[in-house]
């Protein structure tokens, strides 16, 4: 094959495949699965920003008009991610019928997609054996340990290595699905189901907190840090930085808040004594606004080369109406009104001759 497609050179000959293969850390699976990247390809940001703007963009549009359609697609992502996460706050998987601590474990932990995922993970686990491995050298406490199923279609085994840490109860697998994803994989699942039940070591019994990525939890937003610097040199952004800060650390409050009844009432008494408090404060317009609050009033219109101002088509005529006016608008009316009246008499005739 490769005489095929190298004749005469050969592949070491060939400038074209030395120079992939230098940069071969940058497209390869094998170096990529070490580095996380949420379990997304190269191509799926890239197809992923091009579906959501085919919905809202033309190629004819102008760059006013663009930005405009821009900012209601972004608004519209905000809309699914608020209803995304009040949806994963309020809703719990039912696990009930689960023997398995792990899957009870994440449960009330992942989001619902995440979950499904780590399900579909854990399924495929139940198929998978562990034997430890007796070739490679073991270090203290570290162990290593052979997994391994025959696929459904016979055709193969897919073979991996556990590297089990028995000091802490963190174990990896050289499929490297949790360096790129943050969720664990099938091989790390069976380890820990195996590991409990055979050792009864209370480290494999729940997965540990270092293996949870909080990025998939359900309370991924909160504990940020929103310290955003304020621009004073506008007041227009000094407003919307104001805005922003004030709505980003709400939201983070809270989802935090929800989930605990003492905080809920605590969060609404300080609330309502806030209010209190605003109310009383005299209003002051803030400097350099005229003490507006519309963002769309406050923005500076500068005059743009290369753009002309649209006139409006449309002018009210000043022409005051007529008598003659007002007597012909009034007799058509009168026309349209008899002209109804002489349909209904006919259907009323007609109805009746057909009745005798």
């Amino acid at each position: 094959m490769i005489d095929k497609c190298f004749p005469g050179k050969g592949p070491l000959g060939h400038s074209w495949l030395q120079g992939i293969y230098k940069v071969r850390e940058k497209w390869s699976s094998a170096w990529v699965n070490s580095h996380f990247g949420a379990g997304m390809k190269s191509t799926q940001l890239s197809e992923c920003c091009n579906s959501n703007l085919r919905h809202y963009l033309q190629s004819e549009f102008s760059i006013p008009r663009f930005f405009v359609h821009f900012d209601r697609m972004l608004d519209n992502k905000r809309d699914a991610e608020e209803e995304e996460e009040y949806r994963a706050l309020s809703t719990f998987a039912d696990c009930r019928f689960s023997s398995s601590a792990i899957v009870k474990q994440v449960a009330d932990l992942y989001t619902p997609k995440i979950f499904q995922l780590f399900l579909g993970q854990y399924k495929e686990s139940l198929s998978y054996n562990v034997f430890p491995n007796t070739e490679l050298a073991q270090e203290g406490n570290v162990k290593i340990f052979d997994v391994f199923t025959l696929l459904a279609d016979l055709s193969r085994f897919d073979s991996r290595l556990l590297i089990v840490d028995f000091d802490n109860g963190e174990i990896k697998c050289t499929c490297r699905k949790w360096e790129s994803s943050g969720l664990l994989c099938k091989h790390q699942l069976r380890g820990y189901d195996l590991l409990w039940s055979t050792t009864c070591n209370v480290k494999f019994h729940h997965i540990p907190s270092s293996l949870i990525l909080k990025r998939w939890t359900r309370t991924a937003k909160t504990g940020g840090n929103f310290g955003f610097a304020v621009s004073s040199t506008e007041a227009p952004s000094k407003y919307r930085s104001r805005l922003f800060n004030i709505s980003a650390v709400s939201a983070s409050l809270i989802s935090r808040v929800c989930l605990n009844d003492d905080l809920y009432k605590t969060t609404m008494d300080f609330m309502s004594d806030l209010i209190k408090k605003c109310e009383a404060l005299p209003t002051v317009e803030t400097a350099g606004t005229g003490g507006s609050t519309n963002c769309e009033s406050d923005v500076p219109v500068r005059n743009v080369k290369g753009f002309k101002p649209k006139k409006d088509s449309f002018k009210p005529s000043k022409r005051p109406i007529t008598e003659a006016e007002i007597g012909r608008a009034a007799s058509r009316k009168k026309k349209k009104t008899s002209r109804l009246e002489e349909e209904k008499l006919k259907a009323v005739e007609e109805s009746l001759k057909l009745k005798l």
